[in-house]
């Protein structure tokens, strides 16, 4: 890829900072704390015990930014450990009130697994859903990724998170070397879990500015070879994955899976691209982040379009020989996400300025990737 001169870039505005134009991300996270309990080989944000708090105030003005530049869009709440930071029902409760629906709590799962009552309070705040570190199967596996096996910890945060009803999206860093070989294991795990697991994000490891020890690993997974490595592994028919409605298309890939009579069934790939182009509409954006909502609340609100008939009858040979609406809406489903991220030596502005996940700081909304390796431990110029 060719150098680019990211410095000239940055003399006119800061690489990677959305402003309230047209381009606008679908998800963001929000950072409130450093402070994490455990000191993972493998972590973006380089967290420690060190107690590094984000005060309330700070916060909500993170808060404040995002909705000013991106709407009420998915917001994730992270840390560091963000069930340390002691104001955290506060800062749910807030970002509820300022009209984000859609508030997610990333976590390790330690202390959703052992304090029974401590999702409720969440809930009861207006927590909508949990994005679980989950990276495997395996104790060798977490040992490398996590310095420990958390195998024990993500089942008791799974059934927490069941007992309140809660989707959850299992989070994968995806190693090379490491846990490569486990993401169609992943996949039959999530399915096994359908009433909880709601989907599965694969993300190829990065090295950003924070830590990354993992031994022997070398560099990540483009977009495409992750992709073959999920679908391989589990079984899925190829090209199902959409890889140009979210972003720049080397970043993001989405497939919607259906499970019918045991089988894997990715429902792009029983559409033409211009049925599915053309059934998002100018806005897009707006439906690709109904997907979030849920299944049951999706369907009422697009059941009764035109458009979304004709989609499904273009798939209807993935429901069987005679599909009906019974069993077209009771069918399984599970959202099924790839992402790769930029390293420092192939941050390109064209992908950066199409990037669909943020990190919104006090002083503005960021692009993931840009955050990450320019701005994380500097200034920003």
């Amino acid at each position: 890829m060719q150098n680019v001169n990211l410095t000239a870039v940055e003399t006119r505005q800061p690489l990677g900072r959305f402003n309230d134009g047209s381009h606008r991300p679908l998800m963001a996270m929000v950072e409130i704390t450093n402070r994490c309990n455990m000191a993972c080989p493998l972590c973006f944000t380089r967290a420690s015990n060190t107690a590094v708090e984000v005060s309330l105030e700070e916060v909500k003005t993170r808060l404040d930014n995002l909705l000013a530049v991106a709407g009420s869009i998915p917001v994730q709440i992270s840390g560091g450990e963000p069930t340390l930071h002691q104001d955290l029902p506060e800062i749910i409760h807030y970002a509820r009130q300022l009209g984000f629906t859609n508030i997610e709590l990333i976590t390790n799962g330690i202390r959703l697994s052992r304090e029974k009552d401590y999702l409720s309070r969440l809930v009861d705040q207006g927590l909508t859903s949990v994005y679980l570190q989950f990276d495997g199967l395996e104790k060798n596996t977490y040992e490398a990724l996590r310095g420990q096996d958390m195998t024990e910890v993500r089942e008791r945060s799974i059934t927490a998170i069941r007992r309140e009803q809660l989707c959850c999206t299992l989070a994968i860093a995806v190693a090379p070397g490491v846990n490569d070989h486990e993401l169609g294991n992943i996949v039959r795990f999530g399915i096994a879990n359908i009433d909880t697991v709601r989907a599965i994000n694969f993300q190829s490891a990065a090295r950003f500015t924070g830590r990354y020890e993992i031994a022997g690993a070398s560099s990540g997974y483009s977009l495409s070879s992750l992709i073959e490595l999920i679908e391989v592994q589990s079984h899925i028919e190829p090209g199902g994955f959409a890889s140009d409605i979210l972003g720049h298309p080397k970043c993001n890939g989405m497939s919607l899976v259906y499970i019918i009579d045991g089988a894997l069934k990715p429902l792009f790939k029983y559409l033409t691209r211009d049925r599915l182009i053309n059934y998002l509409g100018k806005d897009k954006r707006t439906k690709i982040l109904d997907l979030f909502s849920g299944r049951d609340r999706y369907y009422r609100k697009y059941l009764a379009d035109p458009k979304a008939w004709k989609l499904l009858l273009e798939a209807a040979a993935i429901f069987g020989d005679c599909p009906s609406m019974k069993s077209i809406l009771s069918a399984r489903h599970i959202l099924l996400f790839a992402k790769s991220f930029m390293e420092k030596k192939t941050l390109h502005p064209a992908r950066v300025e199409q990037c669909n996940y943020a990190i919104a700081e006090t002083d503005g909304v960021y692009s993931f990737c840009a955050y990450n390796n320019l701005y994380r431990f500097e200034s920003k110029k």
